[in-house]
């Protein structure tokens, strides 16, 4: 009897373990704290860097586009931002929607089916400044790394597009110094 439950109760003591999910730690098959060398040659990087104006300094914007091999179905567009060293601080795609509606239903699809494997949360919120609305979801992982879902709309020509980024602590925290210094 003792081997029948442990045949039957095993498996499900195991499948439950692993339902909980994993920490978010890359978005498109890349990892924060990657080397961008890992993707991009280092002329490459070198020629098509530029510096990230959210930041006093030390980060950079690098268009990798072009060199991802396997796209995501919500992204046509790819950036890394680096730091001095090239690794990989934030991992970017948007993609360029006809109207609100339809990204906003994107955005909710695909924030279903992170929160349906990772396990996770994501908070809500919208805001408005004078160029821009943003729909917002965002999760910030256990190592304070911050992943985020949104629609923007542009307010002088409506355009729409879908953004979805994972950035790193140390990345997140310059950018609240550069804002924090009135810049």
């Amino acid at each position: 009897m003792k081997k029948l439950l442990l045949t039957l109760l095993l498996p499900l003591i195991t499948l439950s373990a692993v339902s909980y999910g994993e920490e978010i730690n890359g978005l498109f098959g890349i990892a924060i704290y990657d080397n961008a060398e890992k993707y991009a040659s280092s002329n490459y990087i070198d020629s098509n860097k530029f510096r990230n104006d959210e930041t006093i300094d030390n980060y950079y914007y690098l268009n990798i586009t072009d060199k991802i091999k396997t796209k995501s179905p919500y992204a046509s567009t790819y950036v890394f931002i680096i730091d001095n060293d090239n690794i990989v601080h934030r991992i970017y795609g948007e993609e360029i929607f006809k109207n609100l509606d339809i990204c906003q239903a994107v955005r909710k699809d695909l924030l279903s089916n992170l929160e349906a494997k990772y396990q996770v949360d994501f908070e809500y919120k919208a805001r408005t400044v004078p160029l821009f609305t943003t729909y917002t979801n965002f999760h910030w992982t256990d190592s304070g790394k911050a992943f985020r879902i949104q629609c923007r709309e542009w307010h002088e020509d409506s355009s729409i597009k879908l953004q979805i980024d994972f950035t790193s602590m140390e990345l997140g925290k310059a950018i609240n110094e550069f804002y924090d210094t009135g810049l």
